[in-house]
């Protein structure tokens, strides 16, 4: 069996614990996690802590990719794994200037013949943040006046479309943009300001086919937005969410054409 485990520099002091020869199985253990049958569903996520010597507990999530089938194990072995592609991605995110959670670390568990059987990221808690749809549903029952709701999920859509149109602009697309896959929470002292962070992105791709995805990947994305955006938001809002997306210069023409192939493309593949 090969093990590996790649910590950032600057987390290295989280790990002290870490046995040399058994890098991936003494991670997973500290996690609560043995190796064996458990680490063969497709993924597990545990909450934990690991021990900075000055800044004491640091939150975490232990996130365990697993396996199962021989077919998805065989395209791994020249490829990058799940949890890689994800810490590549994590780290993507915040050089453009996406918020998103921090990677800590990620590791692989393969067999003599380099078949990958596990893989592992850690990322750092992000605190009081709650899932897009948790937030949405919670806001609801908040006891804050209309108008003020309606600035706070304007501002959330603004965010987002912002955002995705600048992974877009890098020819990245995240691949799997959910609303539990998007964090939310209150900036601290703020008038209702709100804080998006961006999480869980092990399918995102830069488009290396000179641009033959591109459609693909815009549609997809803002699609997948478009799966419980059109049950929780009015039209006016997803409008907008497009107006932000495309810029100021749009024109109705470019508004409906765009929110028609999302609306096909959602019917078609993500409904119910």
């Amino acid at each position: 069996m090969r093990e590996s485990l790649h910590v950032e520099n600057k987390h290295r002091k989280l790990f002290s614990f870490v046995d040399k020869m058994r890098p991936f199985a003494s991670v997973s253990h500290h996690f609560g996690i043995t190796l064996g049958k458990d680490q063969r569903r497709r993924s597990k996520v545990v909450k934990g802590v690991l021990n900075d010597p000055v800044e004491g507990e640091v939150s975490v999530y232990f996130k365990l990719y697993g396996y199962r089938r021989l077919k998805r194990s065989l395209s791994r072995i020249l490829k990058e794994t799940r949890s890689k592609g994800e810490f590549s991605n994590l780290l993507f995110f915040h050089k453009i200037g996406i918020p998103a959670c921090e990677p800590i670390a990620q590791g692989e568990y393969r067999n003599f013949l380099g078949i990958p059987r596990n893989c592992m990221i850690i990322t750092r808690e992000i605190m009081g943040a709650k899932q897009l749809d948790h937030f949405v549903r919670d806001l609801e029952l908040d006891d804050l006046s209309s108008e003020t709701k309606l600035l706070i999920r304007r501002n959330i859509i603004k965010s987002l479309a912002h955002n995705t149109k600048k992974i877009h602009d890098h020819n990245f697309y995240h691949d799997d943009l959910k609303w539990r896959n998007i964090l939310v929470r209150y900036v601290a002292g703020g008038n209702y300001d709100v804080e998006i962070f961006w999480i869980d992105c092990p399918n995102g791709y830069f488009d290396k086919t000179g641009g033959l995805r591109q459609n693909h990947g815009v549609i997809k994305d803002i699609a997948t937005l478009d799966h419980l955006a059109w049950r929780n938001c009015t039209k006016d809002e997803r409008k907008y969410f497009l107006s932000c997306y495309l810029g100021c210069c749009v024109t109705d023409t470019q508004l409906a054409e765009l929110a028609d192939a999302v609306i096909e493309y959602r019917k078609r593949k993500l409904d119910d």
